[in-house]
Formats: C-alpha cells, sequence, structure tokens
C-alpha cells in the first residue's frame, strides 16, 4: 500500500505559457492532449509535497507522483526530499491524493483516491463523488461550504495546512524593520494600489510598501525576517500559505480574509481584517501602533502554530495512515 501525491511537473520551457494561451481558443482543437505541468511552484502544490513528505517521516509509504517520474523540482527549500513515481505506473492498491487541478482523472482509478480540494474556482462536477473509494478533502471552513454544495452527501474533513516554523521562525516585531510592509501583486494588485493611495491620503507616513514576486523560496523565506506587517490582498484564496507563514514569523497581518478562506485572520485578535482598500488603510493607521502590532503578532503566532508540522498535521496523518479501509478488499 502506497501513498501517492499527484502533482505538475515543472516546466522552464519558453513556450508553456504561449500553449496555456492556445488552449482558450477554438485553435486547442488542433493541440495534443495537454501534459500535467505548471511553470511556478505554487503555494497548493508546496503544501501537497509538504504532506507527502510528513507523512513519510510518520512511517507511511510516500511517494510524489508526477506525468514523467522525474524530480523536475530540484531542492525545495524547507521540504525534505521525497521519491516520484511516474503516474501511469501506479497500482491498484495505492491510496492516490489529487489536486483539484486534477480530479478528472479520478474515474480512472479503481482503487482509494482522494479528490483534495485548496482552491474555490478549481471545484470541479467532473468525477463521480458518489463512489465509496472516491473521499474528499478540504482546507478551510470557506471551502468546505464550496464543497458540500458541490459534493452533496460526503463527510470532508478539513486537513491543516503545514506551516513550516523551521522555515519562517518567530522573530519580534522589535528585532523587524521600521515601517516595512509586505505584500504579493500577483494577488489583488489593484487593492494593494488603493489601499496605499488611501493610506497616504489620511496622512500616513510610517508603512512602506516591499512588494515581493517571483521570488525563489529560499529568498522569500529571507524576506519574511524583516517586516512588521503583511498586506493580505487577494479576494479568492486558494490554501493561503503567505498570511499563515507571516502570522508564524511574527508578521502582523492585515487585508482581506478572501471571503473566509483565511479563516485564521480573526478580526482585532489575531489580524486586522479589512475587506476594503479604505477599511485597510485605516487598519494600517491603526498598526502604526507598536502595542497593538506586538499583541497581534503574539496572538497571530499562538493562532497558526497548531498548523506546525509536529502538530494538528502529524496527528491528521497518523489517523489517516492507521485508517482501517485502506485494507479493505
Amino acid at each position: 500500500m502506497r501513498f501517492l501525491f499527484l502533482i505538475p511537473d515543472l516546466t522552464k520551457s519558453p513556450f508553456f505559457l504561449w500553449e496555456y494561451k492556445l488552449r482558450l481558443t477554438p485553435f486547442r482543437r488542433f493541440l495534443p492532449p495537454p501534459k500535467m505541468r505548471t511553470e511556478k511552484v505554487w503555494g497548493g502544490t508546496l503544501n501537497i509535497m509538504r504532506h507527502c513528505a510528513l507523512a513519510r517521516s510518520l512511517g507511511a509509504d510516500a511517494y510524489l507522483a508526477t506525468q514523467s517520474g522525474s524530480d523536475t523540482y530540484g531542492p525545495v527549500f524547507g521540504v525534505a526530499s521525497s521519491p516520484f513515481v511516474r503516474w501511469e505506473d501506479r497500482r491498484p492498491d495505492d491510496i492516490c491524493i489529487l489536486p483539484d487541478i486534477y480530479t478528472s482523472q479520478i474515474d480512472k482509478i479503481q482503487g482509494w483516491v482522494v479528490a483534495y480540494q485548496q482552491v474555490p474556482s478549481c471545484v470541479r462536477n467532473n468525477f463521480d463523488h458518489s463512489r465509496e473509494r472516491v473521499l474528499v478533502w478540504t482546507d478551510s471552513p470557506h471551502m468546505l461550504k464550496v464543497c458540500q454544495e458541490r459534493y452533496p452527501g460526503k463527510d470532508i474533513p478539513i486537513v491543516p495546512n503545514i506551516v513550516d516554523n523551521s522555515i519562517f521562525p518567530f522573530i519580534a516585531q522589535s528585532q523587524r524593520r521600521t515601517g516595512e510592509l509586505m505584500a504579493f501583486p500577483r494577488k489583488g494588485p489593484e487593492f494593494i494600489h488603493q489601499t496605499m493611495a488611501a493610506y497616504h491620503s489620511n496622512g500616513g507616513t510610517y508603512w512602506k510598501l516591499n512588494t515581493v514576486d517571483g521570488l525563489p523560496l529560499s529568498e522569500l523565506a529571507d524576506r519574511f525576517r524583516a517586516p512588521q506587517a503583511f498586506l493580505a490582498s487577494a479576494s479568492v484564496e486558494g490554501c493561503a500559505l503567505p498570511p499563515q507563514e507571516a502570522m508564524a514569523a511574527g508578521i502582523a497581518v492585515v487585508g482581506r480574509d478572501a471571503g473566509g478562506a483565511n479563516f485564521y485572520m480573526r478580526h482585532n485578535e489575531t489580524a486586522l481584517v479589512a475587506n476594503t482598500p479604505e477599511a485597510a488603510a485605516q487598519s494600517l493607521c491603526a498598526l502604526e501602533d507598536s502595542a497593538l502590532r506586538q499583541r497581534l503578532s503574539l496572538a497571530g503566532h499562538d493562532y497558526i502554530q497548531r498548523y506546525f508540522p509536529d502538530r494538528e498535521p502529524s496527528s491528521f496523518w497518523r489517523d489517516v495512515i492507521a485508517d482501517p479501509r485502506w485494507n479493505q478488499n
């Protein structure tokens, strides 16, 4: 019995984006079937890689599965190396964990299979969810509601994301760079721009925006060591690792809760929830208060540590590995 975690091959092909855009046009009928590839290490993929590594550390026979069967990722900072197998070489008794982008593969699998739903826009009715050996996992109360509507009758657990505190160690506010605000422009760039415009129009001068995008994971971890605050700007989120990693690192989090996907952002408890640029600007003004930043950063860290690898994720995987269902004929 093996656990196979399906992820896309990582490609550096200069034609990847060109092919992706072409598949959105009528010319797609002239193209061969798409390969399971990506040009970026997405947060959902990173989370799956962490789960595979954790399952192996607890004694599971766990593998990362890709179309090529090769390790196209190389060293991924902070993720223990896991062996790779070809997706086509799976066995009838394998337990297959598929990300939401590949749930169309589920009906080809006879044994136990898990649809791991991390992104609301990718929750699709492209497989028979009523089969006994088809399970559905998700990652937040918001996603649970989406999945319950799409897959009625399923018992759907919320799987804890893995926030690696060895990569994002806690650093006190007093040791951080005064006034540095981090944001990811790939997620909600208009929200970031409008928030900062409103902040400056209100006379705000404390916060200096530092946007981060396209960095290798090792450099990204280094960048988390300096900011005092993180601006969560995405209107829609999947596993939403960056705000959680910010909390683990001791950064005060402010901004959108992504419609409830960022459920750990509890207003004035673990973060400041502000779903409009005007509200976010006012929250940034409030966060100029060092006492408030200190309180939120400590409370955020206290809350998010439940997702450190040796806590809820380890408890979850011990139960999964010991589940007697896998041995049913």
